[in-house]
């Protein structure tokens, strides 16, 4: 069993993303960051995981998305349009 720790850049992005998610797990709102805490059960799962996040934080434009599991992190960025 592997424990992922998702974090947002508010509850509300988490709350987007959490219902996208395999499980759909809950998320919660720690100094205003949006968190995310789930369990994967194979490196397969993880995988997935990881696609899923990159795919909701691109369709939606969320701010970002960091997916830490041990030592390890992956950090996603939505499109961010800037005024010209």
């Amino acid at each position: 069993m592997v424990h992922i720790t998702i974090d947002t850049a508010s509850r509300e992005e988490a709350e987007k993303l959490a219902s996208s998610l395999p499980g759909q797990p809950a998320a919660t709102s720690v100094r205003g960051y949006g968190l995310i805490r789930t369990r994967c059960r194979s490196e397969r799962e993880v995988s997935n995981l990881l696609d899923a996040v990159d795919d909701v934080v691109r369709r939606h434009s969320l701010s970002w998305a960091r997916v830490r599991r041990g030592d390890e992190e992956h950090m996603f960025r939505g499109s961010v349009s800037r005024a010209s």
